[in-house]
Formats: C-alpha cells, sequence, structure tokens
C-alpha cells in the first residue's frame, strides 16, 4: 500500500480541470507578455506543492511542459539570467525531499531503465580518444553528459516509483497533453496575429522548432478522447483541438512541421474515423473536410502555398546540410565512440550553454557517440516499441502516431538530446504508457480494440 499522510482530495485537485485550465491561462499569459517572472514563480511554487500535497507525480506533466514552453521566446538568453531565480529551485528540491519523506519510494524494475543506464554510458565514453579533458569536462559537456544519461536514469526510478493515479492514468496522461495543446496553439495564433493584421503572410520565430516537437506529441492525444468518447460536444471538441494543434505546428513554419505535421493529421484524422462512436464519423469528416478546404483556400488567397514551397527547397549549401557531413566525417575519424558532446565543430555556433548540434537525431547519436551510441539507442528504441506493440488499446494507436510523428521529426532536428524537457518527457510518456499497460481493463478507454 501507498502511504499517504494528507487528505487524498487533495491528490484530485492537481488532476483537475479547474487546475489545468488556470495553468494554461497563466502559461499563456506570460508568453504572451514575455514575463520570466511570471512563468517561473507560478510553475516552481505549483511544482513544489505538487510535490509536497501529493504521492502521485503524474499530473507534473503539464506544468512541466507549459514552464518551458512560456519560456520559447527567451532563446538566446544566458544562465546568469535566471540566477535570480535560484530560490525557487532550492524549494522545489525541499519539496522534493519531504515528498521522499512523506511517500517512501517503492522501487519498479520497469523496462526502461536498462536502457538509459545504455545511454549513460555511450554518452559518458563518447569522445574517448578523440577529445581532450578541457573539452570533456566542460561545463556543458557534463551538463548534457549528465542529465540526458544519469539525469534521465535517475528520473525514471522516481516515475517507476511515484506513479499512483487514484483514476484512469491514460485519463490523466492525455488531458494534460490536451491542455498543453491548447496553450501552445494559443501561443502561435498571438504570436502571428499582428502579422495577419498587417496582411502579411510569413513569419519566422526561432523557437518554431520546439513549439512543433510539443505539437506533434500531443496532438494526437486530442483524437484519441475525440475517438473513445460518445455521441457528443466533448468528442467534437477535441477533435477540433487536435485539427488546431497540427495546425498550429504547420503555421510556425517549421519545415518539419509543415511536413510531418500534414501527414500525422491525415493519419489521426483517418484512426480516429476508423474507431469512433459511430454516429461522430460524420461530424468529424465534415469537421476536417471544412478545415482543409479552409486551410487550402486561406493559404491559395494569401499567396501562403509559394511561400510553403520555398521553404521546403533544401539547399546543399545550408547549415543542416554541412552539418550532417561533418557528423559522418567524425564518425569515421572514430567510428566506435564518436566525436563526444565536448566537440566543437566550425558550422554552427550556438548559443551560450549549448552543445554541438547536428541537427539529425541520427546523425547526433553517430558524430557524438559512434557505434557505441548506435548499439545504446537502439536498444532504447526497441524497449520503446516493445513498450508501444502489441498493447491492443485504443490509447496505445495514438500514442505510437505521437511518438512516431516526433521521431520522424527528429531525422530533421535533434531534441532528443535536449535534456529538459524532451527527454525527460519522453520518459514519463513511457513510463506512464508502461504502467497504464500492466493495468486492468476495467475502463471504456482500457478495452482492448477487438472490443470496442
Amino acid at each position: 500500500m501507498h502511504k499517504t499522510v494528507v487528505n487524498p482530495k487533495l491528490k484530485f485537485i492537481f488532476d483537475s480541470d479547474l487546475a489545468k485550465m488556470t495553468q494554461v491561462v497563466v502559461a499563456a499569459s506570460a508568453f504572451c507578455l514575455n514575463s520570466v517572472p511570471l512563468a517561473i514563480i507560478f510553475f516552481s511554487l505549483y511544482i513544489a506543492a505538487l510535490f509536497v500535497l501529493s504521492d502521485d507525480i503524474t499530473p507534473v506533466i503539464l506544468p512541466f511542459c507549459l514552464l518551458s514552453a512560456s519560456l520559447m521566446g527567451q532563446y538566446g538568453s544566458k544562465p546568469a539570467d535566471y540566477f535570480a531565480y535560484i530560490p525557487l529551485v532550492v524549494l522545489i528540491v525541499i519539496a522534493a525531499v519531504l515528498h521522499f519523506v512523506f511517500y517512501p519510494p517503492l522501487f519498479v524494475r520497469g523496462k526502461m531503465l536498462l536502457p538509459s543506464l545504455a545511454v549513460a554510458a555511450a554518452l559518458m565514453l563518447g569522445g574517448a580518444f578523440s577529445i581532450g579533458a578541457e573539452e570533456y569536462f566542460a561545463p556543458v559537456t557534463l551538463y548534457y553528459t549528465l542529465t540526458l544519461g544519469i539525469g534521465v536514469f535517475v528520473a525514471c526510478l522516481v516515475v517507476y516509483s511515484y506513479t499512483r493515479p487514484q483514476g484512469s492514468l491514460a485519463a490523466s496522461v492525455s488531458s494534460q497533453m490536451n491542455y498543453f495543446t491548447l496553450a501552445a496553439a494559443i501561443m502561435l495564433v498571438s504570436s502571428i496575429s499582428p502579422y495577419l493584421a498587417r496582411g502579411e503572410y510569413s513569419w519566422y520565430f526561432s523557437w518554431k522548432n520546439t513549439l512543433t516537437t510539443f505539437l506533434l506529441l500531443s496532438s494526437p492525444f486530442a483524437f484519441y478522447v475525440a475517438a473513445k468518447e460518445e455521441f457528443g460536444v466533448k468528442a467534437w471538441a477535441h477533435f477540433a483541438l487536435g485539427l488546431a494543434g497540427y495546425g498550429a505546428a504547420i503555421l510556425s513554419f517549421s519545415r518539419g512541421g509543415m511536413l510531418f505535421g500534414s501527414i500525422a493529421v491525415i493519419v489521426c484524422a483517418t484512426v480516429c474515423l476508423v474507431y469512433c462512436e459511430r454516429r461522430n464519423r460524420k461530424v468529424f469528416a465534415i469537421f476536417f473536410a471544412i478545415a482543409a478546404i479552409g486551410a487550402m483556400s486561406f493559404a491559395a488567397a494569401s499567396g501562403l502555398i509559394q511561400t510553403v514551397i520555398d521553404k521546403m527547397k533544401v539547399s546543399s549549401s545550408e547549415a543542416r546540410v554541412k552539418l550532417w557531413k561533418e557528423a559522418v566525417a567524425n564518425f569515421i575519424k572514430n567510428p566506435l565512440f564518436g566525436a563526444g558532446v565536448g566537440f566543437r565543430g566550425q558550422h554552427f555556433n550556438p548559443q551560450t550553454g549549448n552543445m554541438y548540434w547536428y541537427h539529425s537525431t541520427p546523425f547526433q547519436i553517430i558524430g557524438t557517440a559512434g557505434l557505441i551510441g548506435v548499439a545504446a539507442y537502439a536498444y532504447c528504441y526497441a524497449v520503446r516499441f516493445r513498450i508501444l506493440f502489441p498493447a491492443k488499446r485504443l490509447y496505445f494507436v495514438f500514442f505510437a502516431i505521437a511518438f512516431l510523428g516526433y521521431e520522424a521529426y527528429q531525422l530533421v532536428d535533434a531534441s532528443d538530446f535536449v535534456p529538459i524537457p524532451f527527454a525527460m518527457l519522453l520518459a514519463h510518456l513511457f513510463i506512464a504508457a508502461e504502467a497504464y499497460r500492466c493495468r486492468a481493463a476495467d475502463e471504456r478507454d482500457e478495452l482492448p480494440l477487438k472490443e470496442k
């Protein structure tokens, strides 16, 4: 039995719609107002309260994601810009310690533990015999090496021990992801509205890749709720939310967002139409048709089609292609261990506090950790697929679409190497999925597909 020292009713507060909508309002406001203090102070206090008042840390997904998204506009900021918030970090640490005291951990030997250790070992071995001690032990190198390796492993231990929802685990995770989709769509709309008001249909945001990565992960969960709900407004609203999420990813003008977002929304809508309650199919089909016609009409009238075509062109002389070639060169030079996290090349000058990005997960793996990295990450992906398949429940169908859409985008990006938020978020989502898979099929959203 889990030990609980507070009123169990407090646990439900963090998973309530009111709490989630409050977080959405704060995050969207902080982003639109460019208010770093509002975002950091509110979500730090919220997460600290969650640690103290609840033994279940599943509800931490939403504030964790919203805090990261609300700070997207701070690209290029330096660590020193956040020194004033160190007391809040101390507060969270104290709350985490109290969490362990109030709710003793229960060790669970989950599937993701060994893969995270394998990745940790590969990253620590990365660059062996090819970079010097100064590069290997640089603060930036240690940050990425330790957080992507040992940090993710420790996070897995904690999440396995404290995934203790009182309700449906699938409902809790999907609800949080849906509220995040709503917030992200608001952020995108607020950013492009001034351009649209001036009759301009071309924009650039430094945070477009971050937003797209989030939305490719979160948007399918809205279609999941739409597919499992009975005939009515809740199902329709979630289908529309899923369309809005992918629409925001496309309108971010991230090339990966435009390409993979367009593919994923068609897949999600099609799967939703297959598994949804029959009376909802006509409504969903009408929604999708209206969205498609509206999008194409708007694109044609505004000249966006040509803008999209121009943005999708890839030149062999652009930085990303040069980085890929450099990753291959580093792999050839040191095929076993790669060039390491501490490598600094000539084709890209990262912001302070960042590692050297090859802007593609496969190239990042071979360039950073060589064959050792390939083996470690292959093991990690194999375990993830083992969790996803053949789990014959509706939740896993849409989670698989989310994960595959996310990873497809990582062919031209490398968010798998961003410890906070993406590496930690993926670990949490897969651990929650593993725990959900082990639960008895006693709710409609947990019934096997063949019984639906």
